[in-house]
Parts: C-alpha cells; structure tokens; sequence
C-alpha cells in the first residue's frame, strides 16, 4: 500500500502545512454542496466519504493501524463507498468497527489509531483540517453573518480550542447547561442530544460524565475520546472498560431516562458511619426530615441503610440493640443505569443508593423522586392526550377519507385510516387551504398550524421521556391550544 498523498492535492499531514484548495482560497460552490458541508458544523458525523469528497483521501488510499511497538501494522484500503476493506476483504462503514476487527478486541477508537500513510496523519486529524476548512469557508461566504452564524463559528472555537486543552490534560469543566447553549438549546431531546454529541466526536471529545444521563446544573469535564492502547481492553472488560468502550462508540445511543436525571445538585448524600450511634442517627433524620440514612464505610463502600423502619424493628426485637442490628441492606447502581431497569427495586425497596461516574456513592433516588418525575410529565402528557382526541374527532366530523388523504398525499405523507392519524397528518390536512376554508373558522390558518406543529415537538419531547420537563411556556401552549379547539369545534 502506498503512502502518498491524493492526486492533485497537497498531504495536510506533512510538515508543509499544506492544505487542499478549499482551505487555501474561496471556492464557488453550489448551495446544496455549501449546505452539506456547513451541516458537519451543525450536528452531523463527519464520514470518510467527506474526507473523499474533500480532497483529504481518495479510493485507493492505504490506512495503517499500529497496535502495538515492534509488530506489523493492520492495513486497510479506502474504498469509492467510502467503507475501510481489510486485507481479509471484510469492508467496515466506520474506522472504529474496522479497527476492532482487524485487532480483534472489543472497541478501538479507530479516528485516532487509522494514519494515512505509514507515518502520516491520522484521520481523526485529517477531520479536523476538514472542519477547520468548513468553519473558514462559512466565515468567508457569509457578508452579512446571521446569528446562527456567529453561534456556529463560535462553537467550532470552543470545541477546538477545548480539544487543545484535553490533549495537554487541562480538561475544560462546564456545567450541561453552559454547555448545550453553545446549541442554542435549553433542554435535552434526543435530537438535540444528538446533535450535541456528534459535534464533540468530531473533535475527538466527550464528557465525563455523560451529560445526557445527569441534571442540567451538574458539572462535567470534556474529555479526549479514549486513545488507550487497545491490548489494554481484555476480552471481558470490567465495568471500567464498558464505559470507556461506549465512550468511543461511533453511532448515539438513546439512554432513555437514567438515576443521574432524577439527582439535584443541591442536595448531597446524607451518611453516618458504621461506628454512628442511635442519637447521631436520629437526629440526622430529624433534622433532614429523612426517612432512611446511608450507612458507609467511605464514599465508596456501602454497608447498608438505617431507616425508621429498620430502627423500629430492632428496638422491638431487642431493646439493647446497637446500631449494627438496624442496619438493612440497600442498593447502589450506577448513575446512567436506566430509571426502567430498577423501578422494580424501587418499589420492594423504596429507595436506591446512586454511584457517580467517579465511583463515588454520592446520591439516593427514593419512590418519592419517581412519583415527583412522573408527575412534571403526567399533565403535559394528558393535555396531549386531549388535544390529540379533539383533533381527530374535528378531522373525522369535517372531512371525508378522500379528503384526508389527498391532504396528506398533497404534503407527502402517507395515510393509512382516520384511526390511525398522527399529529403530523392532523398538520397536513389543517394546512391545506382548501380543507382549511371547508372547515370555515374565522382563523389564520399560517398561525393555528405553526402552533400545531410547536405541539407536535412537546408531544414528540414527552412521549420520548426528555430527561428535562416541559417548560412551564410548553404546558401553556398545550392548554390555550385545547381550549382554542374545544371553543370553536363545539361551535
């Protein structure tokens, strides 16, 4: 395999400093090849078929991967599709699952082991030299700057110049909130969890711990994507090494609703040692108003719980009980262990004990907390419910089949029955001016369906269970539009 640089194009890896000719001048390009390539800026993976398009590898291209010192590198060839093709013939979409394969171990952070070339750059570099000249050419064709520019551009610094940091060990430390503003975002949904997370793996980082499993006010460090040498990851990785594995994992994972959602900043974990004596206990659940206490050795080791409960059972066996007799078993799992996977315990239990991502048992999660959690998404859920109801009865009342569905053919959507319609077809059909005459309110059609289609994202935010609740605006939106509806159809 051949270690030299495409044709017609300068190696970006070399000490040159070199750099393809749309990093060097201004390149006309056709709105949609512009709108492609600024999208990587905006919360999509950049591919290697981006770094073929751009000039950075061409098919054919050799990719070296050096597992350990003193041992032949695994090779693989750039293919036209864009795919990595070991020496086995197996083709792999991503460098990460090429790389696990041709090491044979279970995850390997394959942007920064694969070098073009012998000795040259590695691709997790090239994609950098990409970015780079993205965020140069938006700057350039923009004469007048938009705000989503200005916010582009100055989240592509942040994110370069906090990779800087994490590479001399000088992690950045924000808090969930500071950091998804720099997407204009308040909350977490999927999409916007999404987005946000594609744009720190295109600059090789991630958070520790994962902001999308603790609160908005919980502080995180943004890491590089793990480059530990992959003979390090053993065939049965501990829980450590899960966590490092997931870490650089190329595609999102929905994580659903975890315990760190439900921890507040505010409150720390209440515990008294195993050597605490009945008053100590007491008082603290006095003062606190608690129901039960950590029992902990240190801030890593749990020996159980004291509660009301278990205090009283040990006074009535033995009215010369010491502490050690009240104490109960109790819990602890992880703080991104799924909400769903321990609702069980929590109901035998009523309360669990929550370990952070430092190992340390820092917060308890009880019955209470899942009543409250469900309770901010119960009204907003119902009020859904509702509008959904009055919506299709309105469309089933006011409109044949016929109809409905060449609304929906009309928006490019498909239709099944009146039954089975979504808010997305309830849009289609309100949003054709025809149906909208024949429906004969005196409203602005532009309005009602802009409004429909804000209510359409709440419902999409809560039915996905968005680890942060409706905003009290939302749940504004979602009764004056209920009672809009009922004041007109029931006239």
């Amino acid at each position: 395999m051949s270690d030299t640089p495409p044709q017609g194009s300068a190696d970006p890896g070399r000490g040159s400093g070199a750099c393809p000719p749309s990093a060097r001048q201004k390149v006309t390009r056709m709105p949609s090849e512009r709108s492609r390539r600024e999208h990587m800026l905006d919360g999509r993976r950049v591919r290697i078929v981006d770094l073929i398009d751009a000039g950075y590898l061409k098919p054919g291209d050799g990719l070296y991967y050096h597992q350990r010192i003193g041992e032949p590198p695994h090779e693989a060839t750039v293919t036209e599709r864009g795919r990595l093709r070991l020496l086995d013939g197996r083709e792999f979409n991503t460098p990460s699952a090429a790389g696990a394969a041709a090491a044979g171990v279970r995850a390997v952070p394959g942007w920064s082991v694969w070098r073009r070339g012998l000795h040259g750059p590695t691709l997790h570099q090239l994609r950098q030299q990409l970015l780079k000249s993205v965020a140069d050419e938006v700057s350039a064709d923009s004469e007048l700057p938009t705000p989503k520019d200005d916010l582009v551009r100055r989240r592509f610094t942040f994110l370069e110049d906090t990779h800087a940091k994490a590479a001399a060990g000088e992690p950045t430390s924000v808090t969930v909130r500071e950091l998804i503003t720099l997407w204009d975002l308040t909350d977490r949904d999927r999409a916007a969890s999404a987005q946000v997370e594609a744009d720190l793996a295109n600059h090789n980082l991630t958070t520790a711990p994962d902001f999308r499993a603790v609160g908005l006010d919980s502080t995180v460090r943004l890491l590089q994507l793990p480059e530990r040498r992959v003979e390090e990851i053993s065939a049965a990785p501990d829980e450590a090494e899960t966590k490092v594995a997931g870490a650089i994992d190329e595609e999102s994972v929905d994580i659903g609703l975890t315990l760190g959602n439900l921890l507040s900043e505010d409150l720390r974990l209440a515990w008294v040692p195993p050597t605490a004596s009945f008053e100590e206990v007491i008082t603290m659940l006095q003062i606190n108003d608690y129901s039960q206490v950590a029992v902990l050795a240190n801030q890593y080791t749990l020996h159980g719980a004291i509660s009301w409960k278990s205090i009283a059972e040990a006074k009535h066996l033995n009215a010369d009980a010491t502490i050690s007799d009240a104490v109960h078993p109790a819990q602890v799992f992880d703080y991104d262990r799924r909400l769903l996977d321990v609702l069980a315990t929590l109901q035998e239990n009523e309360f669990i004990f929550v370990r952070d991502f430092d190992r340390k048992i820092s917060g308890i999660v009880t019955a209470a907390d899942v009543v409250r959690k469900y309770d901010d998404t119960a009204i907003p859920f119902f009020l859904i419910g509702e509008v959904d109801q009055e919506l299709r009865q309105l469309i089933v009342n006011t409109f044949d089949e016929d109809t409905v569905r060449g609304a929906c053919n009309s928006a490019g959507i498909g239709f099944k029955s009146l039954e089975t319609m979504t808010v997305g077809q309830y849009q289609a059909v309100l949003a054709s001016p025809d149906c909208w005459q024949q429906l004969g309110w005196p409203l602005h059609r532009a309005q009602f369906v802009k409004r429909l289609d804000e209510i359409r994202q709440v419902r999409n935010n809560v039915m996905h269970f968005n680890p942060d609740p409706p905003k009290p605006i939302d749940v504004a939106k979602l009764r004056n539009f209920l009672r809009l509806i009922r004041r007109y159809r029931r006239h």
